[in-house]
This record gives structure tokens, sequence and C-alpha cells, in this order.
């Protein structure tokens, strides 16, 4: 039987979904400007050793208990991790990315379905970071679905980035993006386990760098 989340999971994950995350690169602009990743292999090799690690020690397990207060319709654990989420953003472009696509997302799933949880975290005014919202809107979804599918918009919002900056096709963005869900898969169960004083972590100087080096470029493509 057709599971009664997945009609939504596909529509909310869709790319043509109108987050706005089209007009974000989350720093990989800036590596490509300055030479650190100007061919395909180096894209691929940016999934694998940069994004995908951040993704399994921090995002994913920080969206797993996203997940859990977004189900038991927690307000002030959902506003407790946005605010933290906040903090470990240090870099104000990928702060103010995160905001702006949350918020979109935030907005547009409050069209789409009567949700109350959603209504009462918008009258909160909290910063609405992509991920709290991505809790909120896949919170019918099993947490290892939800976080498959945030890990999917982000090494595809990274891919779709990248044939922008680099010469390459859509057939080699799409075998990217399948090789960085097949390498992340193994490891996705794990990432998402609730365990008790876990400690949840990451820090990528690189792309909060090259991020910071973004907001002062003469020229830009993308906004982040």
């Amino acid at each position: 039987m057709l599971p009664e989340w997945l009609p939504w999971l596909l529509q909310v994950n869709d790319s043509q979904f109108p987050s706005g995350s089209y007009a974000h690169s989350m720093g990989l602009e800036e590596l490509v400007q300055r030479g650190l990743v100007p061919k395909p292999d180096h894209v691929e090799k940016f999934l694998h050793e940069q994004v995908i690690p951040s993704l399994c020690a921090f995002e994913l397990p920080f969206l797993a208990q996203a997940h859990a207060a977004a189900v038991a319709h927690d307000i002030a654990e959902l506003r407790r991790l946005d605010d933290e989420l906040d903090a470990w953003k240090l870099a104000a472009e990928l702060r103010q990315a995160s905001r702006q696509i949350g918020s979109r997302r935030l907005t547009l799933t409050r069209k789409l379905e009567d949700s109350t949880l959603a209504a009462d975290y918008a009258a909160t005014d909290a910063p609405c970071h992509h991920l709290i919202v991505c809790a909120i809107e896949l919170k019918s979804l099993p947490v290892a679905a939800a976080a498959c599918a945030y890990a999917q918009q982000t090494v595809s919002g990274y891919a779709t980035s990248a044939m922008k900056l680099v010469r390459m096709g859509q057939e080699r963005c799409q075998l990217m993006v399948r090789g960085a869900i097949a390498a992340l898969a193994p490891k996705l169960e794990t990432a998402v386990e609730l365990v008790p004083e876990r400690r949840i972590g990451w820090f990528n100087p690189l792309l909060e760098i090259a991020s910071m080096r973004h907001a002062r470029a003469h020229e830009r493509l993308f906004i982040s």
C-alpha cells in the first residue's frame, strides 16, 4: 500500500518547489572562483569529503532531534534547536541563506497543508532555519526518510549549483548526486539515532571562510 506521506514528500522535495534555494551555492561559488573546485571530479570530491561528513556528523543528527520535537508538537524545543542552529552558522551569508530558504518553505507549507504545528511555529518569530522547517514539513515521515530527503536536497543543491559554475552537463550532475547519496545511505540510520548525551557538531572552516569571502566578492552569480 502506498504510504500516505509519499505524495507529500514528492511534492515538497521536488527541485521545482519554490524555496529559493536555486539562488544559493552555499559557499561553492567562492571555492570555484578560488580554483579549489575547478572540474567535475573536484565537485564530486567536495561532496564526499566536505558535504557528506557534515551531514553525518551534524545536520542529520540535528534534524533527528528537530523531527522528534516536531512529532511531539514541542514548539519550545524546536525554537531552542533553531536558536542553537543560528549560533552554529558563523558566516552571515550561510546563516541568512538558511533563514530565507526555511522561511519560504514554511510560508508555502502553511498554504499547502492545514498544519497547526507550522502555524504555531510561524507565530513564534523564530529564525526558521531550513533544517528546522524541513523537520516540521516532514514530520509525518519516518525520521530516516525525512533525513534522506533533507540529504538529497543538500547534495542536489550543491550539484545543481556546480552545473552553473563548472563545465559539466546534467547527466554528469545526476551521476554525481547518485554517487553521493549511495555513499551516504549506509550511514544514514546511524546518523539519525537519538542517543542520550550524544555530542553533535561539525566545523567546516573551508565553507565558512569561502562564504565570508563570497560576501565581499566584486562579481557573483549566487546570493551565497
